[in-house]
């Protein structure tokens, strides 16, 4: 499968896409877009730029992630991902993850 194809369809912000499974982790490629709420999650979380480039913000410091960067987003950290154009970008996590958005 090409990743790049996979993501055609999601013309939306934050519209994403299950692609897979591997033992109890879920592949999904998002269209990320503008900025998403703070928050975190109880698993770590693995983040690559398909196309395009993005930020991430987490606690203070922000990583800047260009076409084929990857990062690891551990356990029980708060962060948000900003994207000032439209980026594609696939997420593996575990079956069942569970996300507290941040107080304002």
């Amino acid at each position: 499968m090409n990743l790049l194809n996979l993501g055609e369809d999601l013309d939306r912000p934050w519209m994403q896409k299950i692609v897979g499974e591997i033992d109890n982790s879920i592949i999904r490629v998002v269209r990320y877009y503008g900025e998403y709420p703070m928050h975190r999650h109880n698993g770590d979380q693995f983040v690559l730029v398909i196309e395009g480039e993005i930020d991430i913000e987490e606690e203070g410091k922000l990583i800047h992630l260009d076409k084929m960067d990857f990062y690891v987003i551990k356990s029980g950290r708060w962060h948000r991902p900003i994207a000032n154009s439209s980026s594609l970008v696939m997420v593996i996590w575990k079956k069942g993850i569970k996300t507290e958005l941040k107080e304002k």
